[in-house]
């Protein structure tokens, strides 16, 4: 595990150069909460578009409004999400994880407003010098480039599970503790449970709920908390 975060600490590193100060961490099991927190609420706002789109049935007018109300509410989130990143403090090595995470961020924020541009384009009354095939043709590479970011967050989530354990090692020089107490793991383990039920237990995840699979995963194995040495 610790060779794997230095892996990813070093892929992370081209992207920003962070500036070490003297801010306090901000409490690890906080920032795992907020990861939590932010993948559940982007996971009911793409429920909410499913059914939306299946209720829409086969009308191109509600699709395409449908498609601005979700980009909206994703960008709302996406928002609300950098606001607590920014108010949070990660020191070495763990000090890119959440730069990294509002580039990310950033990125989907505007590749949904792209989304809502071209939707009322669709909506608006046909104007001359517009390319509609153009942009019809875009849609396709957003929603890959959406894909994308996507999978690459879910890859941090082992940085972000590595924010829990211990940095002392057990008497054999292994990582098998924990830095939070077993309430508190099993705290953000109901939260994920809470926020994506049944949804955990599909085969064909999206890369929303195999982030938070994932980070259930890691929670359950055999790690001992701070009220178990």
């Amino acid at each position: 595990m610790k060779n794997v975060i230095t892996v990813i600490v070093i892929l992370l590193s081209p992207f920003f150069v962070t500036v070490t100060c003297n801010a306090e961490d901000t409490l690890h099991y906080d920032v795992v909460s907020e990861y939590i927190r932010s993948l559940g609420a982007i996971h009911n706002i793409q429920l909410m578009a499913t059914k939306e789109i299946q209720d829409d049935k086969d009308d191109p007018i509600n699709k395409l409004m449908s498609g601005i109300r979700s980009s909206t509410r994703i960008k709302l989130e996406l928002n609300a999400s950098i606001s607590a990143q920014k108010s949070m403090t990660l020191k070495e090595p763990f000090e890119t994880l959440l730069p990294t995470t509002t580039y990310w961020y950033k990125q989907k924020i505007d590749l949904h407003n792209e989304i809502i541009t071209i939707a009322k384009t669709f909506l608006s009354a046909p104007k001359p010098g517009i390319d509609y095939s153009k942009m019809a043709a875009r849609m396709p590479e957003i929603t890959a480039t959406l894909e994308y970011i996507d999978e690459s967050i879910f890859k941090m989530m082992v940085l972000v599970f590595a924010l829990l354990i211990d940095e002392k090692p057990d008497s054999k020089g292994h990582m098998s503790h924990l830095n939070i107490t077993k309430a508190q793991r099993q705290k953000l383990i109901d939260n994920i449970n809470g926020l994506f039920g049944s949804s955990l237990e599909k085969k064909d995840k999206n890369w929303t709920v195999s982030s938070a699979a994932l980070l259930k995963a890691y929670l359950l194995k055999d790690y001992k908390c701070t009220d178990e040495w």
